[in-house]
């Protein structure tokens, strides 16, 4: 560290720091609370799911997970234009609720009741289409859940926008868990598909009633044209990428259920999530916190391009490893949480651990355009996207099934949509993809020595479940240990006040053997690490 920074910290006092800095300061603290809610909530769910699922996965069929996939793909696709970009729009920092919520509240109710409306008149010729008959009747269950979600959109909307995560973790707790004692009873009654269904129609319930309690205030039915010329703007294009980013999720089921039959369908769903673990920890905070944090800062240039490198950074911290060594660890995963009859999920489930750690960083691109209000380019590059992909997922499944399938998204997000997006993303923010790149390398580097010391492991045992328990192990371990300065520094930043910690911590990037620590990189972040200390000890010293 250099002399100037170190006196430019000593003359420094509390009320000389600028406007920009305070903004960030609280920015950062209400962000890092956020994303502290969000993740703790994830965690919570995605490990109760990851138990529940793998208990119904005992009692059902691979042919009823097919048919509620059928219902679910439905759901999810028309469910982008009964949101309607609303959520969006009131998250907005540099939008007055008060003018556009009324307008809102009608729009999200008006679109939702006439869309459950349609699902439930055009259920069983949308199911046959899809290769599942038997899926109308989950289709009609999931229109009544249509309709609380039209409801929840503006209350849900403000949370996010006042950074109330505590209560929409609570929110989903118990939704969470109301849906899962459902869903279990009706699985054990023989309830089949339609258990899912209900059990998304009880969870959503429970939340509504957290969510309307936890709302700052309700606003009744209105209507403006400012309001509409806002969502048209904003929201309407958001909506259309919406949907056409749900088709592209729901292609390959629809394709699948088409082609093979819901037998096939079911235990490719039984893969897409597996292989979703890390996108589904990461999406959530991604929806609820980066797209607000984004937005408030998006006028001012520095704050903004650090704030990008540090959200790739953070992504694939968490990613990166979960995504490698799902990929070596794929065969034990599912012998051991799903059972023997479902070991068909074992290879594509490898292909789409890749495509879940591609897609994730597509998503927190997408984020950042839409902070920026860039809806129209998110809808290019979204449209771009499919019209790439229902080609090439309809040869993928015809030529090799559902690990066909799988290879397909591979093929069209690696080498079109990623670049697709790097590409508007400088475009329009001037951002040096280099330092995205440099975000990214560390934890992408260290996931594969992970991964590849959990290859080494697994090959001198014999037992499924020993392979997923230490060989999962000690890739967590190797990749902890390799990362360690850089985990530190994200979660801890301004936080650290142990001196012998922040010490060992910049000792630790100063000699690391990995490329997260060499040359100026590791110069800088020792640097601030370095300036908390000094920091600490000259506020210590005024105190005193």
């Amino acid at each position: 560290m250099t002399q100037t920074s170190r006196s430019r910290l000593r003359g420094r006092t509390r009320g000389e720091e600028s406007d920009e800095q305070q903004l960030a300061g609280s920015l950062s603290s209400h962000v890092r609370r956020g994303a502290i809610w969000n993740v703790a909530s994830t965690l919570l769910l995605k490990f109760s799911s990851i138990g529940i699922t793998a208990l119904v996965a005992r009692i059902l069929t691979p042919h009823d997970f097919g048919v509620f996939a059928v219902a679910n793909t439905v759901f999810m696709i028309v469910s982008a234009f009964g949101e309607f970009g609303i959520a969006s729009c009131i998250a907005r920092a540099d939008l007055k609720v008060g003018e556009i919520a009324p307008t809102m509240t009608s729009v999200a109710i008006g679109t939702s009741l006439a869309i459950a409306a349609a699902m439930d008149f055009f259920a069983e010729p949308i199911a046959t289409a899809l290769g599942a008959p038997d899926g109308a009747g989950p289709v009609r269950i999931m229109a009544i859940v249509m309709v609380i979600s039209g409801v929840l959109s503006v209350p849900t909307a403000q949370c996010i926008r006042e950074f109330k995560q505590g209560s929409i973790f609570l929110a989903n707790v118990i939704a969470f868990f109301t849906g899962m004692i459902v869903l279990v009873v009706l699985a054990k009654t023989g309830g089949g598909a339609t258990a899912f269904a209900w059990s998304r129609v009880a969870g959503q319930l429970t939340a509504a009633i957290v969510i309307f309690i936890a709302t700052p205030r309700f606003y009744l039915f209105g209507m403006s044209r400012k309001a509409l010329s806002v969502l048209f703007k904003f929201g309407f294009p958001l909506a259309v990428a919406n949907f056409v980013s749900y088709i592209l999720q729901n292609v390959d089921y629809a394709l699948i259920g088409h082609f093979m039959g819901a037998v096939e369908l079911g235990t490719y769903v039984i893969a897409f999530n597996s292989a979703s673990w890390s996108s589904a920890l990461l999406l959530n905070v991604l929806t609820m916190v980066a797209m607000p944090a984004f937005s408030r800062v998006k006028h001012d240039s520095e704050l903004l391009l650090g704030a990008m490198a540090d959200g790739v950074r953070a992504v694939m911290l968490v990613a990166a490893p979960m995504c490698t060594l799902v990929i070596v660890l794929a065969r034990p995963i599912v012998l051991t949480l799903y059972g023997a009859r479902w070991e068909g999920a074992a290879n594509p489930l490898r292909i789409l651990s890749l495509y879940g750690l591609i897609s994730v960083l597509c998503v927190l691109f997408a984020n950042m355009l839409t902070a920026l209000g860039k809806t129209r380019v998110i809808l290019v590059v979204q449209l771009i996207w499919l019209a790439a992909l229902v080609p090439a997922m309809a040869i993928g499944v015809h030529e090799d099934g559902i690990v066909g399938a799988a290879s397909a998204h591979i093929a069209i997000v690696a080498p079109i949509v990623l670049p697709c997006y790097l590409f508007v993303l400088q475009r329009e923010t001037r951002v040096k993809l280099i330092s995205l790149a440099k975000a990214a390398a560390p934890p992408l580097i260290a996931a594969m020595i992970a991964a590849f010391i959990t290859l080494l492991v697994m090959s001198i045992l014999k037992n499924q479940q020993v392979e997923l328990f230490v060989g999962g192990a000690a890739g967590g371990l190797v990749y902890c240990g390799l990362m360690l300065p850089q985990i530190v520094v994200v979660l801890g930043r301004g936080k650290i006040k142990n001196q012998r910690v922040l010490r060992i911590v910049s000792n630790y990037y100063s000699f690391a053997r990995f490329p997260a620590a060499r040359g100026k990189h590791a110069a800088h972040v020792v640097d601030n690490i370095l300036d908390e200390q000094i920091h600490l000890d000259e506020g210590e010293a005024v105190s005193e």
